[in-house]
């Protein structure tokens, strides 16, 4: 009895222990199956419509249906297409061009590779993978014709004809067979980014957190901000009411990051009043930030919000905001006796709660609007930009490009001083590795994942060409031997830990393998291009870890060099139209790259979000100055005043040095007195600007240099 029992508690923990795991893993072993179902129904198109190799259709569908929502797969099948049209056509110029001249073709190849990986860099978009595509199209179809030029037309039809194949076929898969749609998904992320931004919003308003703690917290909504961005391109694609919503989440982008940056700019003036030696500006204003504060919802423990918190804090904040004035006007009247400096700081502080308030009221109008088809959105208080922001670093781009190049030339160069008969797939494997992990982050942990998914899939094609395909009769027991190898590959790119492993092995299996119609059996021929698709890989891998690699300094540099120069120059002098969103596009990438650098040390974490953060507040800061500028009627001698202190500013974050530190302080400094002898609203309102600008030049958690001794800890300015 007692070992009956025991088998029957046994049996019962199996039986418990495989629930678990289907509930775990359900999704991936769908995601799988229909991975499969799509490659299969890829291959079986190919062969009946005589195609000479499906291979290209099966690659196409590997790559498509590494992600598992549909709109995704349709706007990366999208952009493939336009990719491998353009590259096609990039292969019939090259071979038009230099017909019997192996050299020059491949440097013709090598340079056209070169600036698509190039414009990927640019674009960092699902445009890239358009760019990405014209690339090795063009290897694709061109490098298996060198020996044979009058058969390049036919190897570009055919490879159209296998990739269109492949998009249908995931398309198919993916939007008709248990389909995840992508809206959802942007629905709920968007509930578990506002809970993080309530948070963050909570702690810039009490102060509870450091500096480091907050820029923590800034690259986390940085992160998450890009990944909503990720999904919107590829909901458009598969829902209509996303597609017509598209300009309300554009929007949606530019609320978020104004909120953002004001929030940003209250926690950072509570850090520096804190310092103050007269407190009574700073508890007036802890008690307005203490208003804002109360409404927000409690987000610690969690990682969402409802809509119905969301919606009582868009009432409560329609309240504040009405009310807003008559507090402010209550509490400056407590400030009548205190100095001047005092009043100031207050000034600045109520002006930013004000601006916050209302860029957060627009925000969570427009989430709210997004969600619910009968609420209006809240109307645009500020002009949109004509185009959307690009905040590309043309350095990185520029280096992206020309590691291609180099990378593409080694290959050749081997390839025709060794005389290799398989060399040309060598030339295929770095042009595909060079160019589709160029716009992977962390292009040389993605390269190594996938040398060793290449090797493994090497191995496996090896059992499955030689010991098992020649033992097959017929289509059906194709598809029954070929199942388990695709499922693999797929299951294992369902784990973050094995993605890349997962897509190399599925991508090389079916590469490799290069199932024919008919079928031709050459070991050797397998075994030289298995060799040279991993040697052209190594080479890639070699070029991210040595040509201008994502983590070295000289990048970090230009990324700094570019963010100074745009405070420099866009912010302190080009037109306002789409300045904002412009502005706070490329500080929101800055800050997504320094994410990516070491904490410390030179051109670290902490340095390169120092000068974000710097960035940040004096570039809103001058934004909202000119802003005032432009809708104000104020005398000559404000025009002269601000000139110069935008050039001074502009010196300043082109060439940080003591001397240009006092310049600019020594302007803001004039600038403030002007405003002073002013009574009129503008004055008033620009006056709060300057004085948060002055903070913030003086505060000395920020990397501008050559502060001030006397600054607001009870020196001759302390008030």
């Amino acid at each position: 009895m007692t070992g009956a029992a025991n088998a029957v508690s046994g049996g019962a923990g199996l039986a418990g222990a495989a629930r678990t795991w289907w509930q775990a893993d359900r999704g991936r072993l769908l995601h799988a199956a229909k991975t499969v179902i799509a490659v299969l129904m890829a291959t079986w198109l190919s062969m009946r419509l005589e195609l000479a190799s499906p291979r290209t259709a099966m690659v196409s569908v590997v790559i498509l249906m590494m992600h598992q929502q549909s709109g995704m797969v349709l706007a990366r099948g999208f952009y493939r297409a336009v990719g491998m049209l353009v590259g096609s056509v990039a292969a019939l110029l090259l071979f038009f061009s230099f017909p019997q001249e192996r050299v020059m073709f491949l440097l013709g190849l090598s340079l056209w590779i070169g600036l698509c990986v190039c414009g990927a860099a640019y674009f960092r978009n699902y445009q890239s993978y358009g760019f990405v595509l014209s690339g090795y199209a063009a290897c694709i179809a061109a490098v298996p014709s060198i020996s044979n030029p009058y058969a390049i037309f036919d190897n570009v039809v055919i490879s159209l004809s296998e990739v269109s194949v492949g998009i249908a076929c995931a398309g198919m898969v993916s939007g008709l067979l248990f389909p995840q749609r992508v809206a959802p998904m942007l629905l709920a992320a968007g509930q578990q980014h506002i809970a993080t931004f309530a948070g963050f919003i909570r702690t810039a308003l009490q102060g509870s957190e450091t500096a480091a703690g907050l820029g923590a917290l800034h690259l986390r909504l940085a992160g998450e901000r890009a990944q909503l961005e990720s999904l919107r391109s590829a909901a458009v694609f598969e829902d209509p009411e996303m597609r017509a919503n598209n300009a309300l989440m554009l929007r949606l982008n530019h609320d978020f990051l104004e909120a953002l940056a004001r929030f940003h700019t209250i926690h950072q003036l509570r850090s520096r009043m804190a310092k103050a030696a007269d407190r009574r500006a700073g508890d007036a204003l802890d008690a307005l930030f203490g208003r804002l504060a109360a409404l927000l919802p409690a987000t610690a423990g969690r990682t969402r919000l409802e809509l119905v918190e969301i919606a009582a804090l868009h009432q409560g904040m329609l309240g504040l905001d009405a009310a807003l004035p008559a507090y402010i006007a209550a509490a400056s009247a407590t400030l009548a006796d205190a100095p001047p400096l005092a009043a100031d700081r207050f000034a600045a502080g109520a002006t930013a709660l004000r601006e916050a308030v209302a860029d957060l009221l627009s925000y969570t109008g427009n989430f709210l609007a997004l969600r619910a088809p009968g609420m209006a959105a809240t109307p645009a208080t500020r002009v949109q930009p004509r185009g959307r922001a690009n905040p590309a670093n043309r350095a990185f781009a520029i280096a992206s490009g020309t590691r291609a190049m180099v990378a593409v030339l080694a290959s050749a160069w081997l390839w025709i001083t060794s005389g290799w008969a398989g060399g040309s797939s060598g030339v295929i494997a770095t042009t595909i590795a060079i160019s589709l992990y160029s716009i992977m982050p962390q292009p040389i942990a993605i390269a190594r994942q996938m040398l060793i998914g290449c090797a493994m899939a090497w191995m496996a094609g090896l059992v499955f060409n030689f010991f098992l395909l020649p033992h097959l009769d017929g289509f059906l027991l194709l598809a029954v031997a070929l199942a388990p190898f695709i499922a693999i590959g797929s299951y294992l790119g369902t784990f973050p830990p094995t993605a890349a492993i997962g897509l190399g092995f599925g991508i090389y299996f079916c590469f490799l393998g290069n199932l024919s119609n008919p079928m031709v059996f050459n070991p050797a021929g397998y075994l030289d291009a298995g060799i040279a698709t991993l040697t052209g890989i190594a080479i890639a891998s070699l070029a991210f870890a040595t040509i201008v690699p994502q983590g070295g300094h000289w990048l970090a540099e230009q990324y700094l060099k570019q963010l100074r120069e745009l405070v420099a120059s866009d912010i302190c002098r080009t037109p306002l139209t789409g300045l904002r969103l412009y502005f706070e596009t490329h500080i929101r990438d800055f800050i997504q790259f320094a994410g990516s650098r070491p904490p410390a040390g030179r051109a670290g974490q902490a340095e390169l979000l120092g000068w974000a953060f710097a960035a940040l507040e004096i570039g809103v800061g001058t934004i909202a100055l000119r802003e005032v500028t432009a809708r104000s009627v104020l005398p000559m001698a404000w025009e002269r005043h601000q000139a110069d202190l935008l050039a001074a500013l502009s010196a300043l974050f082109r060439t940080p040095s003591p001397t240009t530190f006092g310049a600019a302080m020594q302007a803001l400094e004039q600038t403030i007195a002007w405003t002073g002898r002013n009574a009129s609203p503008a004055a008033s309102e620009a006056r709060a600007i300057l004085h948060a600008m002055r903070l913030s030049l003086l505060d000395d958690a920020l990397p501008l240099v050559g502060v001030a001794s006397t600054d607001d800890t009870g020196g001759p300015d302390a008030g």
